[in-house]
C-alpha cells in the first residue's frame, strides 16, 4: 500500500512516523515544497517549541472546536508526551501547563522526528510542490504522474508563508470539490483606527475585553503590546481570530490598563495624591503607575496637559481619567495579515470529514489533518497538540481501513 502525505509539517511528519511505527511494510512518502521539513516547528514558542499543553482540550480551540474532541480523547497531551519520550525527547512542563523540550531548543523536536522518520524508512521528498491532485479509481494521481493508494493532505493553512504554508491545502481541496470556510489570519495583532505612534514599544498588563455590536465576546488579562498599527500580545492574539472573521464595523477592544485597582479606589487615590502633592505635574504623577508614554496619552485623551499641576486639575477631570484608565475603548479596523499570523482561522469545513478517522466523506482514501481543517487553538501549545493528535488519529484510521 502506498500512502502519500502532502506537507512536511508537524501533522504530516507525525502521521508518517505513526504509520511506519505500526507497519514497516507500508510505503509512506512525504512531499514538501521547501528545502527542509518542519520549518514552522522551529519557530514555535520563540524557538523553544511549545509542543503541547497538559490542559489542552476542546475549550482551547476555535472554529469548529467540537471537531477536535475525539482526536484529543484518543491522543491527549500525556499520550503525545509519552510518544515523544519513547523517541528520546525529554520534556518539561512550565507555567500554565506549557510543555517544552528539556533542551529549550525547537531543533531538538525537529531532530528527533527527522531521525525517527529516517530510521523507519519514511521517504521524504523536499523541493517538490504538489500542484494538482486527481481522484482516479480508488486512489489519486499527484502532479499528473505520482500514483498513490491513500492521500493525506497536511499542508497547513495560509499563515506564515515563509514556512511554506500559503494556502496550498485549500487550493487542492477546492479542486476536489470540497467546501472551504474562508481563511482569515488568527493569533496575530489587531489594527486600531487612528492609533498614536507614540505608544510603539509600550507593554502593560491589562484586562482586555472584545466587544462586537455591543456584545462582549472575549475577555482575558495579560500583557498587551502597543505598536504603531495597534495592539498585540497574547490576550490580543487570542481574540484576533474573532476579529478577523467578523463582518461588523463596530468592533472595539476595551482596555483596563490598571486591572488590579478598582475604579473607585483609583479615583480616591488620585484625589489623595492631589491633596498631598498639589505641585506635582500630571506627567510626574502618572509615571508612578503607568509607562510614561501610555500615561501621557491617556492624559491627552482627557484633555489634560502633562505639565499641568495636580492642584489645577478639577476633580471631575481626575474622575474622567480614572474612568478612562479602567475603560479605554479602542475601535478596531481589522487584523494584521497572514504574514504576521501564527495560524489560520477557517479551512476545510469539518462536515466534509469523519471526526473519528479524519477521512473525507466524498473520497474513500483521502484524509486531512492539522491546520488545513477549520479548527485552530489558542496560544500555549494547543495548535501543535492538534497537529500531533490529528496526525496520529489519521495514521490509525489508514491502518484500520486497509
Amino acid at each position: 500500500m502506498k500512502v502519500a502525505i502532502i506537507g512536511g509539517g508537524a501533522s504530516g511528519i507525525i502521521c508518517a512516523v505513526a504509520l511506519k511505527k505500526q507497519n514497516k511494510n507500508i510505503n509512506v512518502t512525504v512531499y514538501e515544497k521547501l528545502p527542509r521539513i518542519l520549518k514552522k516547528v522551529l519557530s514555535t514558542g520563540n524557538g523553544r517549541c511549545n509542543l503541547t499543553n497538559v490542559y489542552s482540550s476542546e475549550a482551547f480551540f476555535r472554529g469548529d472546536s467540537s471537531f477536535v474532541s475525539f482526536a484529543l480523547s484518543e491522543y491527549p497531551p500525556e499520550e503525545n508526551m509519552n510518544f515523544f519520550s519513547s523517541m528520546g525527547l525529554i520534556l518539561r512542563e512550565e507555567a500554565e501547563g506549557r510543555v517544552y523540550p528539556m533542551s529549550g531548543q525547537a531543533s531538538s523536536v525537529v531532530n528527533v522526528l527527522l531521525s525517527q522518520a529516517q530510521s523507519l524508512g519514511v521517504k521524504i521528498i523536499t523541493d517538490t510542490e504538489i500542484k494538482t491532485v486527481e481522484s482516479v479509481g480508488n486512489g489519486f494521481v499527484l502532479n499528473g504522474n505520482i500514483k498513490t493508494d491513500k492521500l493525506v493532505i497536511s499542508a497547513g493553512g495560509s499563515a506564515a508563508k515563509q514556512h511554506g504554508t500559503d494556502g496550498d491545502s485549500f487550493r487542492l481541496l477546492e479542486s476536489l470539490g470540497l467546501r472551504i470556510i474562508k481563511p482569515t489570519p488568527a493569533l496575530t495583532g489587531v489594527i486600531a483606527e487612528k492609533f498614536p505612534k507614540s505608544l510603539k514599544g509600550v507593554r502593560n498588563i491589562c484586562t482586555v475585553n472584545l466587544e462586537i455590536e455591543r456584545k462582549s465576546l472575549y475577555k482575558e488579562k495579560g500583557e498587551v503590546q502597543f505598536n504603531d498599527y495597534g495592539l498585540s500580545g497574547i490576550p490580543i492574539m487570542q481574540l484576533s481570530g474573532i476579529v478577523g472573521s467578523s463582518r461588523s464595523e463596530n468592533i472595539y477592544v476595551i482596555l483596563d490598563v490598571l486591572p488590579d485597582i478598582k475604579s473607585k479606589a483609583l479615583s480616591a487615590y488620585i484625589l489623595l495624591i492631589k491633596k498631598e502633592n498639589p505641585d506635582k505635574t500630571a506627567e510626574e504623577f502618572v509615571c508612578g503607575f503607568l509607562p510614561k508614554a501610555l500615561g501621557n496619552h491617556l492624559l491627552l485623551l482627557c484633555d489634560i496637559k502633562k505639565d499641568t499641576l495636580l492642584k489645577d486639575i478639577s476633580d471631575k477631570k481626575i474622575k474622567q481619567f480614572a474612568e478612562l484608565a479602567k475603560n479605554w475603548r479602542i475601535k478596531l479596523a481589522g487584523v494584521r495579515g497572514f504574514e504576521y499570523a501564527q495560524v489560520t482561522a477557517g479551512g476545510l469545513d469539518t462536515n466534509e470529514l469523519n471526526p473519528q478517522t479524519l477521512r473525507c466523506k466524498k473520497y474513500k482514501n483521502l484524509y486531512v489533518t492539522g491546520e488545513a481543517v477549520n479548527v485552530y487553538g489558542l496560544c500555549g501549545g494547543h495548535n501543535l497538540q492538534w497537529a500531533w493528535s490529528s496526525g496520529r488519529l489519521c495514521a490509525d484510521a489508514i491502518l484500520k481501513e486497509n
